[in-house]
């Protein structure tokens, strides 16, 4: 599951404590939109969503669902792990993982209806 950092303590005047860093929103409608956007003009193909690492940090909990909305039925991840949690997210979805064939991890593949991305003659 993806765990959300803590917000960034604000000051009254709505200034990030620079103790903390960056803070990161997301439009997750753009999300969406730029989704549509590539699945439009790619008709004829499968546009697929890579949500790798958290979605690259901006939260799988989040950007999955909205993704989904959007029409994606296709998404990529690096690990078995990551799968599982996207599977619970969309149900239905394809999922492929990026990292290969897991032997360890053959019942999941199996049962959870994953795909491996075949990376070496040994996987194949």
């Amino acid at each position: 599951m993806s765990a959300s950092p803590a917000p960034a303590p604000e000051d009254p005047a709505g200034e990030i404590d620079p103790r903390r860093g960056a803070r990161l929103d997301i439009d997750l409608a753009a999300v969406a939109d730029n989704y549509r956007i590539l699945k439009d003009r790619f008709t004829g193909a499968d546009c697929a969503a890579v949500v790798k690492a958290d979605a690259y940090g901006l939260g799988v909990a989040e950007v999955v669902p909205v993704l989904a909305a959007a029409g994606a039925r296709t998404f990529f991840v690096a690990l078995v792990g990551e799968a599982l949690s996207v599977r619970l997210l969309a149900p239905e979805a394809r999922i492929a993982v990026l990292n290969g064939l897991n032997r360890h991890a053959l019942d999941d593949y199996l049962e959870r209806k994953l795909v491996p991305v075949l990376n070496s003659m040994e996987e194949i």
